[in-house]
């Protein structure tokens, strides 16, 4: 058995990215000590091996992960050279396009290449409509944005360029959408310390499609703030974002104390870590459509 630095040693990657691999594609489910440590067996070591050969190949990480676990499952198959990387056989409603287009983006920003992220961003964004590209092909090119960040890849600098240049895209989608909301007003923020809004951002604008009268204050808003907004009796629903593990305990605090300020008022929540939340949040799930129809369903009720 293995501890995680020595997992990580045996693979040859940074124990970080070995723990990005584990939570985004669950490439391996390692065991836990009587203390709670990880501990991997000679299998998972295999499967994180044949994962890392795949990206170094040029495959998506995402993609390497699967087949990896499908080597892994066949008794002695060879490696997987057969299979092709340009589409995600357990996502058959992806655009063929959108994996090579996200490993483009990646590329731009490893190139710190702003031109080049400019026509991969018009790309994806021609593929279908808002909340489909956002769900199904940009949200998961920038979790392979993050991997490639963690395991060096790409610079803090080029995780930061496209960053703010999705955040440019949203913003421009988020006014253009401003004519469609006449519904229950509601507020989307982050929490006191919380700065990962690009997920918020795009719910907003997914509301804003759907007929909500939407304010978006944007990352760190401080918790008088919050208070002060409750106090709007128009007020139909406030949402937070929970998108790391750093912002469970500050959305926590809010949350809680917008409970006890004002008790029917629907509080919803989004984001990877939703599941966090105070059990009194109501949880938006992860595809932006059905995100947007639950909140319009609770805060009309509320209101009604």
């Amino acid at each position: 058995m293995y501890t995680i630095k020595r997992a990580a040693e045996e693979v040859g990657i940074a124990a970080a990215t070995l723990r990005a691999w584990e939570r985004r594609y669950a490439v391996v489910s390692p065991q836990r000590t009587a203390g709670g440590y990880r501990v991997y067996d000679e299998h998972d070591i295999d499967v994180l091996r044949s994962m890392k050969e795949l990206i170094a190949q040029g495959w998506q990480p995402g993609l390497a992960a699967q087949a990896a676990l499908r080597r892994a499952s066949r008794t002695g198959a060879g490696p997987p050279q057969a299979e092709s990387p340009a589409r995600d056989a357990t996502r058959p409603d992806v655009h063929p396009d959108s994996l090579a287009l996200g490993s483009d983006l990646i590329a731009a920003a490893a190139a710190l290449d702003t031109r080049e992220l400019t026509v991969v961003l018009d790309q994806l964004f021609a593929l279908n409509s808002f909340e489909t590209v956002m769900t199904q092909h940009l949200f998961p090119a920038l979790e392979d944005l993050g991997d490639a960040w963690s395991d060096g890849r790409v610079s803090v600098a080029g995780e930061h360029l496209v960053a703010h240049a999705v955040m440019r895209r949203l913003a421009v989608a988020y006014e253009a959408a401003a004519s469609f909301g006449s519904g229950p007003r509601v507020v989307l923020a982050m929490a006191p310390g919380s700065r990962h809004e690009i997920g918020l951002l795009a719910f907003a604008v997914a509301a804003r499609r759907r007929g909500m009268s939407t304010d978006y204050l944007g990352a760190d808003l401080p918790l008088e703030d919050w208070l002060a907004i409750v106090d709007d009796r128009d007020l139909a629903a406030v949402v937070l974002a929970l998108p790391t593990t750093a912002d469970v305990a500050s959305a926590t605090t809010v949350i809680n104390a917008l409970r006890e300020r004002r008790p029917g008022l629907t509080i919803a929540v989004g984001g990877r870590e939703q599941a966090q939340a105070p059990d009194s949040a109501l949880r938006l799930g992860h595809d932006l459509v059905n995100g947007a129809e639950t909140l319009i369903t609770a805060s009309s009720a509320a209101t009604g």
